[in-house]
């Protein structure tokens, strides 16, 4: 990208990036959506979306709905993604979500920090408590991973792996070090440690350069099941991080776009896809219940599920079950 298309932004505004293609765009307005209707300063926030291909009508979509909650729209994009072509993705993950790694090439050098965000994502927190998070002396700000043991294969210890869904990135510290070529090369020579696409090369890279945040600011599903990944963190940030979400990452195949989901909290989604014009949520049939039950171990995480679900109704918690009507 040429120094004059690079993006500045007012001194007070709170940068948001995603990225997405086509098929994720209507999730990725309900994360969006989610996060405006839950900001204490919406004005303030700037929208960026990495293209990786979202036709006009999805765009349009998008950027209607975050006018509606005081957003100036959303901020598209483009740049030749040619280099990401080649490299290897996993299972449900397309290539787009590589594009975090070239972030520091769309912002000129006025713009200091910025929020990387996952579609897959809801935001019930004010995004302005995280903003203002001081990463000064950091190149991230992020959370450690709990959802899988990636960093064994990658050889580091399980506090310093964090998970790539959500990065409060200091572009300054990026741009000084070279980071992004520093993870394509990484990415490249060790390819007997990397079990994701990004996140591991960016772990192998910064695992000694990141800020911990508190657990409720990438709410994963590792929290349902305690273990060695969650026996260190104090039973206070559990316990919020599990009933006081800041931000919902819903890790995995298990999708709450799904017709069938077992993610205690997938209704979240649902809360705020129901307040756009078109839901992109599924309405699941008899069927699609039959199918998804017809094996052990989804029996097991709908157990799981309805545990989970009697625990945050005995806490209090408002649980979305509503269908929209019309």
């Amino acid at each position: 990208m040429s120094d004059d298309q690079r993006r500045s932004l007012p001194a007070d505004a709170v940068g948001i990036v995603a990225s997405s293609d086509d098929n994720y765009a209507p999730h990725l307005t309900v994360l969006f959506h989610s996060l405006l209707a839950n900001c204490s300063a919406p004005e303030r926030v700037s929208l960026f979306c990495l293209d990786g291909g979202i036709s006009g009508e999805n765009k349009a979509r998008m950027s209607r709905e975050v006018q509606k909650l005081g957003a100036t729209g959303v901020d598209f994009v483009t740049f030749n993604s040619d280099r990401y072509d080649n490299l290897p993705t996993i299972k449900h993950i397309t290539s787009s979500a590589y594009y975090r790694i070239s972030i520091p090439e769309i912002f000129d050098d006025s713009v200091h920090k910025v929020l990387y965000l996952d579609c897959d994502m809801i935001v019930k927190g004010d995004i302005i408590e995280l903003w203002e998070t001081d990463i000064s002396d950091f190149h991230v700000g992020a959370v450690e991973n709990l959802s899988g043991h990636t960093y064994k294969k990658l050889g580091i210890p399980q506090n310093e792996y964090f998970n790539s869904g959500m990065l409060l990135i200091n572009l300054d510290l990026w741009r000084r070090d070279g980071i992004p070529e520093k993870v394509f090369e990484f990415k490249k020579e060790n390819p007997d440690r990397i079990s994701t696409n990004d996140q591991c090369a960016l772990n192998g890279v910064l695992h000694d350069k990141w800020k911990h945040l508190h657990l409720k600011w990438n709410h994963q599903t590792g929290l349902y099941r305690p273990g060695e990944q969650t026996a260190a963190f104090p039973q206070s940030e559990i316990a919020e991080a599990t009933l006081s979400p800041g931000i919902i990452h819903y890790i995995g195949w298990d999708k709450p776009w799904r017709k069938v989901r077992f993610h205690p909290l997938a209704g979240e989604y649902d809360r705020f896809a129901d307040k756009l014009d078109e839901s992109p949520r599924s309405r699941p049939g008899f069927g699609d219940y039959l199918k998804s039950y017809a094996s052990v171990s989804r029996l097991k995480k709908l157990r799981r599920q309805l545990k989970w679900q009697a625990w945050y109704k005995e806490k209090g918690y408002d649980l979305y079950h509503e269908y929209r009507v019309g």
